[in-house]
C-alpha cells in the first residue's frame, strides 16, 4: 500500500487516504492526470479495472468519475476519483481501454447512461440501452422518465426501425462473392436467454461475435434512487434471482457503513448461511445449464431435485423460495426458529446422498471431458487484464475470492480456501463450479454448528439478535462494498446526501458484464457449435448483465 501512496505523491491530489485494509482512496486535482496515474498503478501491479462509476452532481455542474483498480495477486486496491464538466459538449476524459481492456464496456455504459465521452476509446457505441434511449443520458438526475414513457409507440418504432436498418446494412456490407454471413444467435435460442449475439461467420467458422445486450434492462441503478433504503432491497435483489441474497448483503453493507451501524454476531452468521444457500441454488442451475447447452437435460432436472431441498429452507425462513427479501440494513429480516434448521439439515443430507453420483456421472463424464477440455480457454493474464472474477477467474488458476480477500459477515471465522484449476477451459469452469458446491455445503455446516452452539450457550438469542436499528435518514457520505456473489465479485458504490431517505446514487458492478465481453475473444476462429458450450461455461446471468 505504501508504494501506491508513493505513486500518488507524484501527482496533484485533493487527498490520499487509507479507506479500508486493502483499499486506498484518492482524488485527483485534474482529470488530465488520469491516464498517467492509471499507467503508473498498472505498472505497480494493479492490472484490473473493476468498473467505472459516474455520479452526477448538477448543483456543482460536474460529473464525478470513480475508478476501482484491483491487484488480484497481492490484494492491493485503489479507489480513484476525478471531476469532469457536466456540460455535454465538454463532458469528456481519456479512455483507459487501451491500458485496461476490461474497461471497454464499462466506459461504453458510462457514455450511454451519463453522456461521458471517452477519448480514444476503440468502439464507443451505446450499450445496454435500446435505440429509444440513445443520446438521452437516462441516469443523469434531470432525465424525465415520465416524459420518455409517454412516447411508448414512438419508442417501440425506433427500436423496430433500428433493427431493420441493421439487417439491411448487413446485406449491403457483406461481400456477395464470399460465403460470409451474419447470424442472430438469440434472443430465442434455447441456450441464449434474452441476449442476441451478432455472429459473423464463414460457413461454420466464426469470424467475430458482437453481443447485443439490454433486452431485459430495468435501469436498477436509477430505480433504487426512487425508493427508501429498505425499499431499495426490492430492486437490488433483482440483480439476479439465482443468487439474490448475496447482492442484498452487499447493498446492506454499504448502507450500514454510512450509517455507522455494526450488526450482531448472530446476524453475521445468518448472512453466511443464507448467502451460501443462495450460492448453492445458483450453482445447481449453472451446472444444469452447462449440460443443457450441450443438449443433455438430465443433470439439469437431477440438480433441480436436490436444489428444492435448499429452497425449502429459504421458504421456511422467509416465506418465499426465490424472492426472499431476507436481508436488510441492520442484519437479517427475520428471527430464527431453530426448527427451521431441520429443513436445512434435510437439504445437507440430500446433497451428501447425491453428490458422489453427480460427480461420477457428470463431472467425470467422458463426453464432457472431450468436448469441453480445450474450448473457451482463458489465461491467468487475461483474467487480470479483463477484470474477470468468480469461477471464470479461479478456473484459470487466479486465487481471488472476496470472502477470503476482504472477508465480510462472519467469513473471517470460516475455514475455507480458494477452489481453483489451472487450464482455464470450459471444462475447468464446470469443475470449479462443482467444487464450490461442496465448499458451500461445508461452510453451511460450520455456520450451522456455530449458531447452534451460540444458542445453546445463551450467547445468541435467535429471535431477537437478528436485527439492530438503522436510522431511516442517513448522513451525507459514500461507501464501497464487495461480496463474492455466485458468479464472482459484485461491487457497489453507494452515495448519500445529508438527511437522505433514499440512495442518491448506487452503482451495481456485476460479473456477467465482463464475462460476456470475452465471447468474441474466446470464439473467434471456432465453430458455431461452440457458442452454446462456451456461453454456458461463462455462467452468465441475464439479470446482472442487463441490470
Amino acid at each position: 500500500m505504501k508504494k501506491i501512496k508513493a505513486i500518488l505523491e507524484n501527482f496533484d491530489t485533493e487527498y490520499v487516504e487509507d479507506y479500508k485494509k486493502i483499499w486506498i482512496k484518492a482524488k485527483l486535482q485534474s482529470s488530465d492526470a488520469l491516464l498517467a496515474v492509471a499507467k503508473a498503478v498498472q505498472d505497480e501491479g494493479l492490472r484490473s479495472l473493476s468498473t467505472v462509476s459516474p455520479t452526477d452532481f448538477p448543483d456543482r455542474e460536474t460529473i464525478e468519475l470513480n475508478y476501482f483498480f484491483e491487484d488480484l495477486q497481492t490484494k492491493r486496491n485503489l479507489w480513484l476519483k476525478c471531476d469532469i464538466p457536466r456540460e455535454l459538449e465538454k463532458c469528456e476524459i481519456a479512455s483507459l481501454t487501451p491500458l485496461f481492456p476490461g474497461a471497454e464496456w464499462h466506459e461504453r455504459e458510462a457514455y450511454s447512461m451519463f453522456g461521458v465521452k471517452f477519448l480514444n476509446h476503440p468502439d464507443l457505441r451505446p450499450i445496454i440501452v435500446s435505440e429509444d434511449f440513445i443520446g438521452k443520458t437516462p441516469f443523469r438526475r434531470d432525465f424525465d422518465w415520465e416524459q420518455h414513457e409517454e412516447d411508448v409507440a414512438k419508442n417501440v418504432q425506433a427500436i423496430v426501425d433500428a433493427f431493420k436498418d441493421e439487417q439491411a446494412t448487413n446485406e449491403v456490407n457483406l461481400d456477395p462473392e464470399s460465403s460470409e454471413t451474419v447470424l442472430n444467435w438469440g434472443p430465442t435460442h434455447p441456450a441464449s436467454g434474452p441476449i442476441r449475439l451478432r455472429v459473423h461467420c464463414d460457413g461454420e467458422e466464426i469470424i467475430s461475435i458482437d453481443p447485443d445486450i439490454g433486452y431485459v434492462w430495468r435501469a436498477l441503478e436509477s430505480l433504487v434512487t426512487k425508493k427508501d433504503f429498505v425499499g431499495a432491497i426490492v430492486a437490488v435483489e433483482r440483480l439476479c434471482f439465482m443468487d439474490n441474497i448475496n447482492s442484498m448483503v452487499g447493498y446492506c453493507m454499504a448502507v450500514e457503513e454510512i450509517a455507522g451501524t455494526e450488526i450482531t454476531e448472530f446476524a453475521k452468521w445468518m448472512r453466511v448461511i443464507l448467502g451460501e444457500v443462495a450460492r448453492i441454488s445458483s450453482h445447481f442451475m449453472g451446472l444444469g445449464g452447462f449440460f443443457m447447452n450441450l443438449g443433455l437435460h438430465t443433470l439439469f432436472m437431477w440438480n433441480l431435485g436436490t436444489r428444492e431441498f435448499f429452497l425449502d429452507f429459504l421458504e421456511s425462513y422467509s416465506g418465499a423460495r426465490i424472492a426472499t427479501a431476507s436481508i436488510e440494513p441492520g442484519g437479517v429480516r427475520y428471527g430464527l426458529d431453530m426448527t427451521m434448521f431441520d429443513e436445512l439439515q434435510k437439504a445437507l443430507d440430500q446433497f451428501d446422498n447425491t453428490v458422489d453420483d453427480i460427480e461420477m456421472i457428470f463431472v467425470n463424464n467422458p463426453t464432457m471431458k472431450v468436448r469441453a477440455k480445450d474450448v473457451g480457454v482463458l489465461s491467468a493474464d487475461e483474467v487480470e487484464d479483463y477484470a474477470l472474477c468468480g469461477i471464470v477467474a479461479r478456473a484459470s488458476g487466479v486465487k481471488t475470492d472476496i470472502r477470503i480477500d476482504e472477508p465480510y459477515a462472519a467469513y473471517d471465522q470460516v475455514d475455507m480456501d480458494y477452489v481453483t484449476r489451472s487450464n482455464g477451459a470450459a471444462a475447468d469452469r464446470f469443475k470449479v463450479l462443482f467444487g464450490e458446491l461442496k465448499q458451500s455445503v461445508d461452510i453451511i455446516k460450520q455456520a450451522k454448528k456455530r449458531i447452534e452452539e451460540g444458542v445453546a450457550s445463551g450467547e445468541f438469542n435467535p429471535t431477537k439478535d437478528h436485527m439492530v436499528k438503522v436510522p431511516k435518514k442517513l448522513p451525507a457520505g459514500e461507501a464501497l462494498s464487495r461480496v463474492e456473489w455466485a458468479r464472482g465479485e459484485v461491487l457497489m458504490h453507494l452515495v448519500t446526501e445529508e438527511k437522505a431517505k433514499s440512495p442518491y446514487r448506487l452503482k451495481l458492478k456485476a460479473p456477467s458484464f465482463n464475462h460476456t465481453m470475452m465471447l468474441n475473444k474466446l470464439l473467434e476462429g471456432q465453430t458455431l457449435s461452440d457458442i452454446p458450450l462456451v456461453f454456458g461455461s461463462l455462467y452468465v446471468c441475464q439479470g446482472d448483465l442487463d441490470r
